[in-house]
């Protein structure tokens, strides 16, 4: 079965980055990615989404996205849920500026440029939010 990531009208539209991780996204297959934040047991999941993306995971890179102040940083997963865990589809991080770009953004090559999209928008809303 081929796994396609497709946002809907969700990448396109604005966000509400106080309700960003409370909803979630439909995949064409029927099920639900949720947007959340990323921590440490990501670990395994990140490495191979780096591998799978064709790039050599550096430990130093893996960490930086897993530690993240909230206040001036914040890493994001798109996951969903199967039988016994979660599968990790992409994440992404961005330093809490105005303007900033995500300098990171890393997604399961079966679901291409759509979940980078919601990732990069998810991401840019939230760097726009002003801190609490």
């Amino acid at each position: 079965m081929e796994w396609v990531c497709f946002p809907g009208l969700v990448a396109s539209s604005g966000f509400d980055p106080g309700a960003l991780l409370a909803r979630s996204y439909p995949l064409p297959t029927g099920e639900r990615a949720r947007l959340r934040l990323l921590r440490q047991s990501d670990a395994a999941a990140v490495r191979q989404l780096l591998v799978d993306a064709g790039d050599v995971p550096d430990e130093l890179e893996v960490r930086r996205l897993l530690s993240f102040d909230p206040r001036h940083r914040i890493a994001i997963a798109a996951a969903t849920p199967r039988p016994r865990a979660q599968a990790l589809l992409g994440a992404g991080a961005i330093d809490l500026i105005p303007g900033a770009e995500p300098d990171v953004i890393v997604v399961d090559p079966s679901c291409g440029e759509a979940l980078e999209d919601l990732l990069s928008s998810a991401l840019r809303a939230r760097a726009r939010r002003p801190a609490a």
